[in-house]
């Protein structure tokens, strides 16, 4: 019965350890790539760090080098991070990047002059933007989700990326969508969109200046609010 009682014992301490958030302070970076369908939420903050918890959270691994912070799962993990999740603090973030079924995430607003945003192989970055210089790529199936306010928003989306940024409200986009992209936007002072081999655009917000090109099929909407 005793020995009974402690491999309980020693089982259920296993059990809490595991489930104990992992905390650890690193060194600056300006570029986030996240692999693995992990969850990262992004966190400004006056210092760096990673606060990893869930189910197979001694698993995820980081790693850095010239600036660049690597978010993934061990190798015989791979691909296998659907419930682990990680909280990115930052001081500086210049390029978020989300592969293999990753979702980053932002809960406030990010706010800067300029942001880079790259997506692919399916997936997703979801954040509120008050930035200047917006750049986002979205290809192989990943989606971009963005709301708030820029100035400049350069998009280029091709094989089934999607850029969702009806809510983001910006003065100028330009916009090149080939091979069945589909992009959403908001500008109020000029739009130039290239749409090549497919794809849709559609565009909010009444744009004074519209200047649109298309080249084997594709299709792009203005729509009027008034």
């Amino acid at each position: 019965m005793n020995r009974l009682l402690s491999i309980v014992t020693i089982l259920f301490c296993a059990f809490s350890i595991a489930q104990n958030p992992i905390e650890m302070t690193i060194s600056d970076f300006d570029t986030i790539k996240v692999f693995d369908l992990v969850t990262v939420n992004l966190v400004k903050s006056s210092e760096n760090k990673i606060i990893i918890s869930g189910k197979d959270a001694d698993d995820v691994e980081y790693v850095q080098k010239n600036g660049l912070l690597k978010v993934r799962m061990r190798s015989e993990k791979t691909f296998d991070g659907t419930k682990t999740f990680v909280h990115v603090y930052y001081k500086e973030l210049d390029i978020i990047d989300a592969n293999e079924g990753a979702r980053v995430l932002s809960n406030e607003l990010i706010e800067q002059d300029r942001l880079e945003i790259k997506v692919q192989e399916g997936a997703m970055v979801t954040a509120g933007l008050t930035v200047k210089n917006l750049d986002v790529r979205a290809v192989t199936g990943g989606i971009v989700r963005l709301s708030g306010q820029v100035e400049d928003q350069i998009l280029v989306v091709n094989t089934g990326g999607k850029v969702e940024n009806e809510k983001l409200k910006s003065d100028y986009s330009k916009v090149k969508v080939q091979a069945g992209g589909e992009v959403e936007i908001f500008a109020t002072q000029s739009v130039d969109i290239n749409v090549r081999a497919g794809g849709d655009v559609v565009v909010y917000g009444n744009p004074k200046d519209v200047k649109k090109k298309t080249l084997f099929g594709g299709r792009i909407k203005i729509v009027d609010n008034d």
